[in-house]
Formats: C-alpha cells, structure tokens, sequence
C-alpha cells in the first residue's frame, strides 16, 4: 500500500522538478531566425537597422521606422514571449500610416540576436535601446513604450525609472506568477518556483506617464483579472477599454489600433 502511494508522489514531484527546471523554455518562445529588412526596403518602406549594446556586454539588433509626423514620436515596442519583431508588422502599420515612428526592439535570443532571454536580461534590453535612441538625439520624453503580453513587464520596468510620453499596455499581467496559476492549479505555492517573476503590479504604481490598458474579456492565456488587476494598482493618468470577446492574441481583430490612435492624440500636451 506504501508503495502505492509513494509512486503517485514521486511522479507529482518529478512533474514539478520538469516544470522548474524547463520553465524558461516554457516561457519565452523565441524564433532565432535572423531577421531581414530587405523586403521591406524592396517594397519603399523607409525602415533602418538599429545597432545598442546591453550593459552587460550583448549587441542587440532591432528595426528602427523613422516618424514623418513634426512632433517626431515614436513607439518603442516591446514584443510577447513568442516569435521575433518580424511578426508584429501587422500591428504597427496602423502607427507608421499615421506618421508616427516605430522601434521594434529585437530581444536577446530572439531574431538572430545573441543571449538567453531571461527577466533582467529583458530589461537590459529594453534599457539599452532607450539608452541608444538617446545617443542619437530622441529623448525618453518623446518615447511611447508599447508593451505586448510579456513585452507589459518590460514596458512597466522602464517606466519607472525614467519620464515618458505614455506607455500602452497590450493584454498586461499583475504578475508572471498569475498566468502560472492559471495553467498549474495543481501545484501549490508555485509563485515560489518562479525564476522570472514580472511583478509588474508592485512597480505600476511608480509610473507617472499616461497609462492605456487593454484587455482582452476572454483572455485564454493570462486571464483579464490579472490585467484588471493591474489597472487597479496603477495611479492616474489611466485608460482602459476591456474587448470582452477578444481573446490574448485577437485584440486587433476587434479594431484596438482605434482606441489606441486616439490614446496617442490626446496625450497632454505637456507630454508631448
């Protein structure tokens, strides 16, 4: 009987050790292949590549459109766990088509960069690219730091550290630990098993720049508590429009770039 009882155990406790020591791979989902501006260029598009370097000694690669409008903004878009900045075209031709400039920060580990995405490897990221777009005369003040799912925890961090024009917040999370529950009710306690925790809801308060949250009502992935939750924990100026039939991926099927082209427009003036 002994016996019976401790085979379930141990297998229950392996699964926990796989989780923990795979968790990383679970996490970020990169796609490793080199990016490539040249079809972009062949079609007329006006797209550079941008060269920084991490603090911790990492040369990153990302894509850099320069804006046409005279206030000369420009969204700093951080991306979600999965796939590399060539898959987010879809999303930021909204912003380009109204004269807004994009950078697409290429990850560690993702699009051909070198490194291992971790949390704080993420925020090296993030940091250098605003560091190198400061080198080149373009101020966090002009800056918009769009975060997508993962790419929120990015967003938030920077945020708190310097003053910025607004930061949007596509499908956020309060914590990384929150969309662990989600997935593995079966594991107790497992905040405490988490390496890279994204405790955006402990920071968001820090930030002082206008605030957009986006939230999609069906959200498989993260669950619209944790981002209703978030929202809850952040100080004004805020924004939210909550798309209750969208789910983590659908947001622009449901016209988001709208609410967020209006959220550009009336940023203060004195943030603009």
């Amino acid at each position: 009987m002994g016996l019976l009882l401790l085979l379930p155990a141990l297998f229950y406790l392996s699964v926990i050790g796989l989780l923990f020591i795979k968790q990383r791979s679970i996490i970020f989902q990169p796609d490793s292949a080199p990016v490539d501006l040249s079809a972009l260029q062949a079609q007329g598009i006006l797209v550079n590549e941008i060269s920084v370097k991490t603090e911790d000694g990492l040369n990153l690669k990302g894509w850099f459109f320069p804006p046409s409008r005279e206030d000369g903004k420009i969204i700093l878009f951080f991306q979600g766990n999965a796939g590399n900045i060539s898959h987010r075209l879809f999303k930021i031709k909204h912003y380009l088509d109204a004269g807004y400039g994009v950078v697409l920060a290429g990850y560690r580990g993702y699009g051909g960069n070198p490194g291992q995405p971790s949390e704080q490897g993420l925020y090296k990221d993030g940091l250098a690219y605003v560091d190198g777009l400061s080198q080149k005369g373009i101020l966090p003040s002009a800056l918009i730091l769009y975060g997508e799912s993962l790419g929120t925890g990015v967003a938030i961090e920077l945020a708190t550290q310097r003053t910025y024009a607004g930061v949007i917040l596509e499908t956020p999370y309060a914590r990384f630990s929150d969309a662990a529950r989600l997935h593995y009710p079966y594991i107790p306690l497992i905040d405490l098993l988490i390496k890279d925790r994204f405790d955006s809801a402990s920071k968001i308060g820090r930030v002082t720049a206008p605030l957009l949250f986006l939230v999609a009502g069906q959200d498989e992935t993260l669950g619209a508590e944790t981002a209703l939750a978030l929202y809850e924990a952040a100080s004004e100026p805020k924004n939210i429009k909550i798309f209750k039939k969208a789910r983590h991926n659908s947001l622009y099927d449901f016209g988001v770039e709208q609410d967020i082209l209006r959220f550009l427009e009336n940023l203060p003036a004195t943030a603009r």
